[in-house]
């Protein structure tokens, strides 16, 4: 489970990834990310309607994003503040993958720190 310090969960603070925000995707996941002035990056996770119009599918997938997320955050830098969506393809995708592409698209925007 990602820890409470890790998570996004104010209007306000997804009103400011919204506004400020840089944009990168890839095959499956698109996020939105904004440096914070804390000592720990924070993640939120957006699955719309549109993705998904069961709540189990939509709560099953953001499960699944917080536990690859919760698996990758021991190499997070600090002080970022993440959004991200999963994509259509996401959907018939296993979690490795999902986690494989997460690493890869937070490598890209120097979020996470290359092993």
């Amino acid at each position: 489970m990602l820890p409470a310090a890790n998570r996004l969960k104010s209007t306000a603070d997804f009103g400011k990834i919204f506004k400020y925000g840089k944009v990168s995707e890839n095959e499956f996941l698109r996020i939105k990310f904004i440096k914070n002035q804390k000592g720990c990056s924070r993640f939120g996770f957006i699955v719309s309607n549109k993705f998904a119009k069961k709540a189990a599918e939509r709560n099953l997938i953001k499960r699944r994003l917080r536990a690859a997320v919760g698996f990758l955050l021991k190499n997070v830098k600090p002080g970022f503040d993440v959004a991200v969506w999963p994509k259509a393809a996401l959907k018939k995708s296993e979690y490795r993958m999902l986690v494989d592409n997460l690493k890869n698209i937070l490598i890209k925007n120097d979020i996470l720190f290359v092993q």
